[in-house]
Formats: C-alpha cells, sequence, structure tokens
C-alpha cells in the first residue's frame, strides 16, 4: 500500500504513553508494515536492523511497542479470521490472498492495520474486476462497430 489513513484523535488516545522514541518506533514499524504489507521480522535481531536500532534505547522501545501493539502471527489461520472478524468465505478468501503474497511464515502484526490491509486488497480486487470488464467492453464496441 501507499497510502493508510492516520487518524490522528484515535493515534494520540491509543499511544499517548509513548516516549518520543516509542513513537518512531511505531510508526515506522506501522509504515513498513503498510509499506510491504508483510509480517515484520519476530527475529529480535532481523526487527532492530529494518527499524535501524543502533543503541539499546531504540531497542528497547522496539521492545515495548512490539509487546503492546503487535503480535505474532499464529500458524492457524482461524485464529486470525476471529481478530478480524472474517466470517464468510468470501472474507477468508481476502485474507489468503493477502497472505500468500507472504514469502515468510510467521513474524508480528497489528491486527487493525492488517484488516486495513484486507480492506484495500479487496477494493484493488475489485477496482481490477471493473477494469477489465471496461476493457473487455470497449473491445466489443470497437469489433461491433469496426475500426475505431
Amino acid at each position: 500500500m501507499n497510502f493508510y489513513k492516520h487518524f490522528i484523535g484515535d493515534y494520540a488516545r491509543a499511544t499517548g504513553h509513548l516516549s518520543i522514541v516509542e513513537h518512531g518506533a511505531y510508526r515506522l514499524m506501522l509504515d513498513h508494515f503498510y509499506g510491504s504489507c508483510r509480517p515484520l521480522p519476530a527475529n529480535k535481531k532481523a526487527l532492530y536492523r529494518l527499524l535501524r536500532a543502533e543503541n539499546d534505547g531504540d531497542r528497547k522501545s522496539i521492545d515495548t511497542v512490539s509487546l503492546r501493539f503487535w503480535r505474532p502471527l499464529p500458524e492457524d489461520v482461524e485464529t486470525v479470521y476471529g481478530w478480524l472478524g472474517l466470517h464468510t468465505e468470501e472474507d477468508q478468501g481476502r485474507y489468503r490472498r493477502v497472505a500468500l503474497e507472504w514469502e515468510e511464515c510467521g513474524g508480528l502484526v497489528n491486527v487493525r492495520a492488517l484488516g486495513e490491509i484486507v480492506k484495500a486488497a479487496a477494493i484493488a480486487d475489485r477496482n481490477r474486476q471493473i477494469a477489465i470488464e471496461r476493457e473487455a467492453k470497449k473491445r466489443n464496441q470497437v469489433g461491433i462497430g469496426g475500426a475505431a
């Protein structure tokens, strides 16, 4: 995703207790998660490197934020369906299509952000289908009316 909504009031209510370094860690984590649409590394060393944690204070901030706002991705998909409230086969299929893009198993996810990623994938699928239908209609019109 190249864009995600940031509701300032919601963010402030959920993160008002964080230090400035913890805010930075959280925003970097969100940006990477939304940008890559993949779980963050569960391995602390890999996560620290990804987030450019250069000292113990940075690493402690990442640990604090990870524990508060991120969950390890479970192996059983039913748990994720419950987190996201995906009750229909169609909704569950959208999650599975997003997860198919993931090369790694496991990792850390932010549940709210994951829900937004799944919604965005559904919108992208719908827009793709509309574009395919529109182009097919154009081709049929050209074929009926002759060369355009």
